[in-house]
């Protein structure tokens, strides 16, 4: 009888790591999944360049259920896809950039993206990611000529600055 208490209290120990590790495996984090990120340092046309990367932190803990899937203050990466200086002709600067990782949980990187969802969420917020980062000014009557000697602004992204962006694609956790 003692024996069969040792073996069932064993079975019972095995079902439930097994379970837990079902558990874990099955967790897929949802394309879509809206991340809130805090820029990390300044960005701007006067000084970044093309191909330096950028480190964002995550503002808010997310969870799916009960799960921690990316922790507050989480490591997020992204990369400046191209800096345009400004120009002749009122041709603002622009930077563009291309978001790449979170950090989840477990330490494992989810991508990430400026989708659609995250634009919306961005414009309807008034965050500043949801607009266009260089707009055009438009030149009216001034002519060619005169065109050549307006110059256009640079683009100041200060730091701490907030933005939505969302998981790339459905990710395992």
């Amino acid at each position: 009888m003692k024996h069969f208490a040792i073996k069932l209290i064993c079975l019972f120990i095995i079902f439930c790591q097994l379970t837990e590790a079902f558990a874990a495996a099955a967790l897929m984090v949802p394309a879509g999944t809206l991340v809130r990120l805090n820029l990390e340092e300044n960005l701007s046309t006067r000084s970044s360049k093309t191909g330096e990367m950028v480190r964002f932190t995550v503002v808010e803990e997310i969870k799916i259920g009960r799960r921690t899937i990316v922790k507050k203050g989480a490591t997020a990466r992204a990369q400046l896809e191209k800096v345009r200086r400004p120009g002749n002709f009122g041709r603002n600067g622009s930077l563009k950039l291309r978001y790449l990782t979170v950090t989840a949980a477990n330490g494992k990187e989810l991508p990430i993206t400026l989708g659609e969802k995250s634009v919306k969420t961005n414009e309807q917020m008034g965050l500043a990611a949801g607009a266009s980062l260089g707009g055009y000014m438009l030149l009216g009557p001034i002519g060619l000529i005169g065109g050549t000697f307006v110059k256009g602004k640079h683009i100041d992204i200060p730091k701490n600055t907030q933005l939505i962006v969302e998981i790339a694609k459905d990710s395992a956790f």
